[in-house]
């Protein structure tokens, strides 16, 4: 091997006592006098990738991708039992050893002393085994048993160091590296004693060795796998195990010149040898105090952004080269300062760098480029509020109104801090934003788009696939048997789709999340995005039992005991939260609904065939947008509505009644021509009357001019509608009528326990009677009336309702004459 050559000249021999001095002692456990270093996997360290064998009874490791050792795997399957019995109840027989251990000790004994060293064949060790054959052969096996055989009482060492290993044969080789010499030996024959030191000592699933690699290499990536084990979730043995055998014969790791992987196309390898060459590049550059990469890249690791939640710091390294994206040099010198002074949130980063690279690109058309920050003047300025205004998302779609105006804040803030920092001293007084001409302004709300709500008619069509939900290639699947994961998912989706909770909200439920009162059950949450925490929601008979059944389930799996205190737990000890991720239940709703065979949408296309639906309208969050449109759509007044979203303000929620002019129109038109009297006789009337005579009651027209003239606040007969000519309901009524059905029959039963008058209890009768010949009436000529027609007067229904209970009912800008006559009072 040639001279080490590092970059900046620097010395090998003080970088290799940098390293050391930087390497936590905790992270040699290996045996540096051999030049070796043999990591093993701390069963109890979430972010290994070993594990324990699922089996109580078995002490075998196993990868992240297994539950159970290969044989216990093998009985599991031989077995009738669920992996959750299985694991409980079977005690391991281990007949066969694991590849490259031996676990059987030869079968020889004496005077109670049994033989140390390892079965080679008929449970006799190598030795023995050559001796009993040769005895056998001449009949003497008997007197073999009794009389020669003499228990070994001394193992001897495997040849390669560090093997933990037995000798398995008179070779000096144990059984694995035996099989390795053996083949290497067919190509290139070499003596055992030549061939052994360079060997890797067998290693376990949750195991490596540095050992093949030269002494700097090895306190390179020692000194590297400790800093990407601060940040890092996982930490796979494996793929050192790949980087080992790739750099063996390399110098240094800082070395420009390419290496040949081993797996090219593993992403999770290239992933982890990244992490590696950027943690040893910092370090080396903190030992030489210059930078081996210009001052316009950053490395975020380095640098220390947090996680989105705030709390942890950013889990895997990345690099950004501020010259390829970036072109004015004053523009990089702020948002480096920015980003290692402050340390934002990898989320607020990336806005901010996004912000920043869409006003270089409108700078860079100005004259000048936007080199010289002194000559800048206020035409720049609105030259980057036009790039703000017409900014593209990567896939070449506009971003919203929103965020434009975030991305138009995070940038001026930004200049703002520089300003603030003195890093843009000799930046233009006149570069400066004026509130009044640059705003991004937002785009009108397209009222009856509302509708990112999926239609009722795509969720009955996803609850008859509800039983296969959870199946297939799910996120968590080792942790939990697939009966139960599909239940999870099953409980998960049903929390979204009846309760309008936002997936966050879903996924940290509390374990006892259920309360009861007066029959009345309700769903406790916590309202994370305004920070109101305990509320109340109430629920359907069906959504909690659900809840329940899941419980039960819940109690009897065997998960992360940092989840017990959630409904739906962390599936993995590597989880960033305690409870599960709104990723994974994401993921796994979009799994199951590409898995339907067909969603029919709304509508047929020109051969009357059903359309089909747009799949990617289907995400946790629409079930939110469904909820509060299905209550707006059956009239739930905006007030209570509003308590159940837990919204703020009351226009949010409004948001969920609008209605445009043009499709009001078009629903009275079409509600107009089917209003009926008290009897059930046809008596349609005019648009502009039907608007008129609607403000008048909660549960029909009213044509009494007195009535409609205080705006539904003068009825003669006291609301007595069924027993009035001037009332007039149409389909669109029917729930307010049911609704108050109901209540006067809850009026009826009061007036019966106070012993009221029978005139009281005759009038209430009489009004639930001719409220249901009306109810009866209308049902019956909407059954009579074509499908088409019945569909189309259910949708102007539908519209209408939503428009009344988003709306008050204020009275009408009108005198009302005083019927009081002159003199009583």
């Amino acid at each position: 091997m040639g001279e080490i050559v590092l970059p900046h000249g620097a010395d090998p021999a003080a970088w290799a006592t940098w390293l050391a001095e930087n390497t936590d002692p905790t992270w040699r456990e290996g045996e540096w006098d051999q030049g070796l270093w043999l990591f093993t996997g701390r069963l109890d360290n979430p972010r290994t990738v070993a594990s324990a064998c699922r089996t109580a009874a078995c002490d075998q490791v196993v990868n992240a991708r297994n539950s159970f050792c290969a044989m216990c795997e093998d009985r599991l399957k031989a077995s009738s039992l669920g992996g959750q019995e299985f694991a409980a109840t079977h005690v391991p027989r281990h007949g066969r050893a694991p590849r490259g251990l031996v676990v059987v000790r030869c079968a020889v004994t004496r005077d109670g002393v049994r033989c140390v060293r390892p079965k080679h064949c008929r449970d006799l060790c190598s030795t023995h085994y050559g001796t009993w054959h040769y005895h056998q052969r001449r009949g003497n096996e008997d007197r073999w048993w009794s009389d020669i055989a003499v228990p070994f009482t001394d193992e001897v060492p495997c040849l390669v160091p560090a093997c933990p290993n037995p000798s398995f044969n008179a070779s000096g080789l144990c059984g694995f590296h035996s099989r390795a010499w053996t083949r290497d030996n067919r190509t290139h024959p070499t003596p055992i004693a030549t061939w052994a030191p360079d060997q890797v000592p067998y290693v376990a699933a949750h195991q490596f060795s540095l050992g093949p690699l030269t002494d700097l290499l090895r306190r390179e990536v020692l000194y590297a796998l400790q800093q990407v084990d601060r940040w890092a979730r996982v930490l796979g043995p494996g793929r050192i195990r790949a980087l080992v055998r790739d750099h063996v014969g390399a110098a240094t790791l800082l070395s420009d010149e390419p290496v040949q992987l081993s797996a090219p196309k593993d992403a999770a390898y290239r992933r982890t040898l990244n992490e590696i060459h950027t943690a040893l590049r910092t370090g080396f550059e903190e030992f030489t105090g210059r930078p081996t990469r210009g001052e316009d890249v950053l490395d975020l690791r380095a640098i220390g952004l947090r996680a989105t939640n705030g709390r942890t710091r950013r889990q895997f390294p990345a690099t950004v080269d501020l010259t390829s994206v970036i072109d004015q040099p004053w523009l990089r010198r702020v948002l480096r300062l920015w980003a290692r002074i402050e340390q934002p949130r990898t989320d607020e980063f990336n806005r901010t760098l996004r912000a920043t690279t869409i006003a270089s690109r409108a700078l860079a058309q100005r004259p000048g480029a936007g080199h010289d920050p002194a000559a800048l003047r206020f035409a720049d300025v609105s030259a980057v509020i036009d790039g703000f205004r017409t900014a593209l998302r990567l896939d070449g779609m506009p971003y919203s109104s929103g965020y434009r105006n975030a991305l138009t804040g995070s940038f001026f803030q930004l200049i703002d801090y520089g300003r603030r920092s003195d890093v843009l001293d000799d930046l233009a007084g006149t570069f400066s934003r004026d509130a009044v001409h640059h705003t991004v302004g937002r785009d009108d709300d397209n009222e009856d788009e509302i509708g990112k709500a999926i239609p009722e008619s795509v969720i009955r069509q996803l609850d008859a696939h509800l039983d296969t939900i959870g199946h297939g290639n799910v996120a968590g699947r080792r942790d939990i048997p697939a009966t139960d994961l599909h239940l999870l998912y099953q409980t998960v989706y049903t929390v979204l789709r009846d309760t309008g909770r936002r997936p966050l909200e879903v996924a940290s439920l509390s374990r006892d999340c259920l309360e009861v009162d007066r029959g009345q059950t309700s769903l406790i949450w916590d309202n994370h995005k305004r920070r109101r925490y305990r509320r109340r929601l109430p629920i359907t008979a069906s959504t909690a039992q659900a809840i329940r059944e899941w419980q039960q389930h819940r109690n009897y799996l065997d998960l992360p005991a940092s989840g017990d205190r959630y409904l739906f737990p962390a599936l993995t000890e590597q989880s960033s939260a305690d409870y599960l991720s709104p990723g994974y239940i994401s993921e796994t709703l979009r799994t199951w609904v590409a898995s339907i065979p067909h969603l029919h949408g709304e509508g047929v296309d020109v051969h009357g065939d059903p359309l089909p639906f747009d799949r990617t309208l289907i995400y946790p969050y629409a079930f939110r947008h469904s909820y509060a449109q299905r209550h707006a759509d059956a009239g739930t007044p905006v007030d209570i509505l509003r308590e159940l979203m837990d919204h703020k303000s009351i226009a949010m929620t409004q948001r969920y009644y609008q209605v445009s002019l043009k499709r009001k129109r078009a629903a009275v038109t079409t509600l107009s021509a089917h209003v009926v009297d008290r009897h059930g006789s046809h008596s349609p009337t005019s648009t502009a009357s039907y608007e008129l005579r609607s403000v008048a009651v909660p549960y029909g027209g009213c044509t009494e001019p007195s009535n409609v003239k205080a705006g539904g606040a003068s009825c003669p007969i006291r609301f007595q509608c069924a027993g009035c000519g001037f009332y007039r309901p149409d389909p669109s009524y029917l729930p307010a009528i049911e609704q108050h059905i109901n209540e006067l029959r809850a009026d009826r039963e009061s007036a019966l326990a106070m012993d009221a008058a029978d005139f009281v209890i005759t009038a209430l009768t009489a009004q639930i009677t001719a409220f249901e010949q009306v109810v009866t009436r209308m049902s019956r000529y909407l059954a009579d009336m074509p499908a088409h027609e019945r569909a189309e007067l259910e949708e102007a229904s539908t519209v209408l309702r939503r428009a009344r209970a988003g709306a008050p009912h204020p009275l009408l800008p009108l005198t009302v004459i005083d019927r009081t006559p002159a003199g009583r009072q």
